[in-house]
């Protein structure tokens, strides 16, 4: 026989308590710290058996959900750093034949930056492995818990990008 699944009653407005908000907060941390660890990222990088480091793949992925070639000035404002750091990471991945330079059709002094076949490859092979490791992670869960956080990391991100979009303004 089926194990029924219980869905928690929605409650419009409902607020976490003191003690929820505390767990919540914790877990955060915990999570905030592995991810931005600089370990975490070796052995992510060396499991997609790729040499790249964490600005580049960040820039990468950056280019790849553009959709397109982007000016230097407009991925140091996506990156939030300033435009000679980001000019130094995009002549390294252009060495390393990542990405390509281009010059911008309006204006000749600027440059425009597009995501190369081999740039799109590394950072399929780093998301590869990144999926790979949260499948060990949650190998051990039920469905039910795989489709309940699933549906709320997803509803708990909305809610930050709109916080984040809003206080933008």
């Amino acid at each position: 026989m089926p194990k029924a699944t219980i869905s928690p009653k929605r409650v419009a407005g409902c607020s976490p308590n003191a003690a929820e908000l505390d767990q919540i907060t914790a877990s955060l941390q915990v999570l905030s710290r592995y991810f931005n660890q600089a370990r975490t990222h070796e052995l992510l990088l060396r499991e997609a058996g790729v040499r790249i480091d964490r600005a580049g793949v960040i820039l990468l992925y950056k280019l790849r959900y553009a959709k397109g070639a982007l000016r230097i000035s407009e991925l140091a404002e996506l990156l939030s750093i300033d435009t000679p750091g980001v000019t130094r990471k995009v002549q390294q991945l252009e060495r390393l034949g990542y990405v390509s330079i281009q010059p911008e059709v309006e204006d000749k002094r600027a440059k425009r930056v597009a995501l190369t076949a081999s740039g799109d490859e590394t950072l399929q092979r780093v998301l590869a492995a990144g999926k790979n490791r949260l499948g060990r992670l949650l190998a051990d869960w039920t469905r039910p818990e795989i489709e309940e956080l699933t549906l709320s990391m997803g509803k708990f991100a909305d809610a930050l990008k709109k916080e984040m979009e809003s206080n933008r303004e």
